[in-house]
């Protein structure tokens, strides 16, 4: 980004921070601010200043308005004097945090297959599934939940429940590896046992338990589906060593009376003939697949880590960290409802060759060629690095 384009963009910044309703986190005189400028490093180097903070919501619009920062961010956590040195900033809590970003999900060597909007996607539905989570195993309500779009390639998700602030690093990793199914074990979800005789074993159908029973049907299914002689080696992959055993499983897969007490989430037990524990590795593999791309960890189980501020603008996109309702997640589209510039023509020249649509128009510009686009399009690619100001 040369001065000319840096001087352009950070005048559109300044121009949306002054008119812009900032929403600002709670408890603002606790938490820690940092900022990252258009100065003369960025975007090569860039520099955090952090240690900032601010008693009232006037003084940190107003560094915003003076400032227009390309990146700005809060703590998790709450201070007693947040301006202070890490060492002596007294710690009193932190919101619980969820970072996914789509390259969570998705192998770095595998990227560049990917456009932004399908990263987009793919990242979204991965935070409704985290979503389903937090209300379904951890007992949160809609209201306890706060989601944000991180003005790039993913969302964060902040709880700040008074249960949740004094959890120290290790609860909070601990909560991570339920999520990513880490020591999953199908047996744990299952009521019942030798002591209920030829009762069946009861599913305990919620969260993982849900995941782990919907799994297990379609391993059946796909075994009842294909030759027997076939079957029994994808049962014996998944655990099951002794042939008889393995047809037993199978002859189960090709019982329809059975498989739907299985859909109804009861188990048969079939005097110890079967021991469904044999089938958890290939069940919980294909599930944590499906189901468990990875939140950023560091992110969580960081009490004292900085999160991008909601509603500001994100310096390599120029899109809004936009504050979302749950209810209305799944119509949320960041490439319509984060755009916040306008449509004025704007003149650059294309660094490289790059697409996008937004807006609900698809733009493309080849390397080397002077365009006119829409502003909202021009500073997506400028802050890109893409193209740079004529």
């Amino acid at each position: 980004m040369n001065e000319k384009t840096k001087k352009f963009v950070r005048s559109k910044f300044r121009e949306y921070y002054r008119t812009a309703k900032i929403e600002l986190p709670s408890d603002l005189w606790m938490r820690e601010l940092g900022f990252v400028h258009f100065d003369p490093s960025y975007p090569a180097k860039l520099v955090m200043r952090r240690h900032k903070s601010f008693n009232t919501d006037v003084d940190l619009l107003n560094h915003l308005k003076e400032n227009a920062p390309a990146h700005a961010y809060h703590s998790a956590a709450i201070y007693k004097y947040p301006a202070a040195d890490m060492a002596s900033k007294d710690w009193l809590g932190a919101d619980l945090i969820f970072d996914l970003d789509a390259d969570h999900g998705v192998d770095e060597t595998e990227l560049q297959k990917y456009s932004y909007e399908d990263l987009l996607e793919l990242v979204k539905k991965e935070t409704e599934k985290l979503i389903d989570f937090m209300l379904d195993d951890f007992g949160f309500q809609e209201d306890d939940i706060e989601l944000v779009f991180s003005g790039s390639r993913g969302y964060h998700i902040h709880i700040q429940k008074k249960e949740v602030r004094r959890l120290g690093s290790q609860e909070r990793r601990e909560i991570v590896d339920y999520i990513t199914a880490t020591g999953l074990d199908m047996d744990s979800f299952l009521k019942g046992g030798e002591k209920s005789g030829r009762e069946d074993l009861k599913f305990i159908a919620d969260g993982w338990g849900k995941l782990l029973l919907n799994g297990l049907i379609d391993f059946l299914h796909e075994i009842a589906e294909i030759e027997e002689e076939e079957a029994i080696k994808v049962v014996k992959r998944a655990g099951v060593k002794e042939r008889k055993k393995a047809e037993g499983i199978i002859r189960i897969a090709k019982d329809e009376t059975v498989m739907k007490r299985i859909e109804r989430g009861n188990i048969p037990q079939f005097a110890k003939s079967i021991k469904w524990s044999e089938i958890t590795k290939a069940v919980t593999n294909a599930v944590r697949v499906k189901y468990a791309d990875r939140p950023d960890e560091p992110v969580t189980a960081d009490i004292k880590r900085l999160i991008r501020l909601p509603t500001s603008l994100h310096g390599k996109s120029s899109l809004n960290a936009k504050p979302l309702k749950l209810e209305t997640f799944a119509d949320f589209d960041p490439l319509e409802d984060a755009v916040v510039f306008g449509d004025s023509p704007v003149e650059i020249q294309m660094v490289r060759t790059s697409a996008i649509r937004m807006k609900g128009e698809r733009y493309k510009a080849e390397e080397g060629e002077i365009a006119t686009l829409p502003e909202h399009v021009a500073l997506y690619f400028l802050c890109r690095g893409a193209a740079e100001c004529v």
